[in-house]
């Protein structure tokens, strides 16, 4: 007879790698800023066609480099306003500390009609990805920005929006959130 596999203990794949479209229509529930139906942020597998609205307008070929663009083309002021919005536990200082700008550079790049520099950008979106993966892992929006402003004990008690201002933070955060969903805090 032949010799059969034991069973695993948690039988879930493990879930693809988010990215994200932004496009004018209603939002994914989840990042459902107030009353404002203007940018679509809907999560989709990596494999999917994405389009992603650069700051002037502009649509990049769909495919996997559009996350790429959008960062690189910089994500317009009104755009970034409008994610800023969506967040009603965490504190405009806060979020903007994560984005590595002040409340007056962002007025000032308001006023002058400009996009979000590349790392602005590129931070903004990655602040989304790991917001939209620990709604999924916990289960609501508000969980979620209320685990990423408590101390985690699997960051060494740092809060993981702190961690969110570095590539390699993220990456540690986003590694954490995921052994989360396995049942692994530590």
């Amino acid at each position: 007879m032949p010799a059969t596999k034991p069973a695993l203990k948690h039988a879930r794949a493990t879930p693809p790698k988010s990215s994200f479209r932004l496009s004018p229509g209603p939002l994914h529930p989840a990042l459902q800023p107030a009353n404002d139906p203007l940018v679509c942020i809907e999560l989709l597998p990596p494999n999917a066609p994405q389009i992603a609205e650069s700051a002037s307008g502009s649509t990049p070929a769909p495919g996997p480099f559009a996350f790429h663009d959008l960062a690189t083309s910089g994500l317009s002021v009104k755009r970034a306003k409008q994610l800023l919005a969506a967040f009603e536990h965490i504190g405009l200082k806060d979020l903007l500390s994560v984005l590595g700008l002040s409340e007056r550079t962002l007025q000032r790049a308001d006023v002058k009609d400009k996009g979000l520099d590349t790392n602005a950008s590129d931070r903004a979106l990655r602040l989304m990805a790991v917001v939209a993966q620990a709604t999924d892992v916990l289960g609501s929006r508000a969980a979620a920005e209320r685990w990423l402003i408590a101390p985690a004990m699997g960051l060494d008690q740092r809060r993981p929006l702190d961690l969110l201002k570095t590539s390699d933070g993220t990456e540690m955060v986003k590694t954490l959130i995921t052994r989360m969903d396995y049942g692994v805090y530590t």
